[in-house]
């Protein structure tokens, strides 16, 4: 199976703001419009499994994987500091992504959808730009279940599987630069 055309249309906005010497913000947003133009020989959706046919015409429905709606926002403060003799600057920061549902098949199937999700991670640390820097970074906050994928098993056996987001998790970063 392969889609003969498609065609994917969207905007992007991405910006940073410096709103003074302590505190930055920043964030995107994408609208993507994707679609199959023609594809007459897709794969049949996990519910038609089996059926008398083998490629079902999906020609004019949604391109698998893209989200109509996803972004990010962010913000860090930031404060000079002197930590073991280093001059350097301690920060916090928080950020979020979100995206909105989409399919993950080629064919839609209402059993591959991916729901939209929020994620929210967060960072505390002191960096220099000669010397050792640490960071204490967290991600998935909120410990929130979500899917990466949705995928048909193989041999067409009528069942899925799926791909698991990362789990709540916390780590340090060390880094020393000369």
């Amino acid at each position: 199976a392969n889609a003969d055309q498609v065609r994917v249309k969207g905007v992007e906005l991405d910006a940073s703001f410096i709103i003074n010497k302590h505190f930055s913000v920043n964030g995107a947003a994408t609208y993507t419009d994707g679609k199959y133009v023609k594809f007459t020989n897709a794969p049949l959706p996990l519910e038609e499994t089996g059926a008398a046919v083998s490629f079902k015409d999906v020609s004019g429905t949604d391109l698998p994987g893209a989200s109509k709606w996803a972004g990010s926002l962010g913000a860090e403060y930031t404060k000079n500091a002197k930590f073991f003799g280093n001059l350097g600057k301690f920060f916090i920061a928080l950020d979020s992504y979100a995206r909105s549902e989409f399919s993950s098949s080629p064919s839609a199937s209402k059993y591959l959808v991916v729901p939209g999700y929020a994620i929210f991670n967060g960072r505390l640390g002191f960096r220099v730009t000669d010397g050792l820097s640490a960071s204490f970074w967290g991600r998935n906050l909120l410990d929130k279940d979500y899917y990466e994928q949705l995928l048909p098993a193989g041999g067409n056996s009528g069942q899925y599987a799926a791909v698991l987001g990362d789990q709540r998790t916390y780590g340090i970063t060390l880094k020393y630069s000369l």
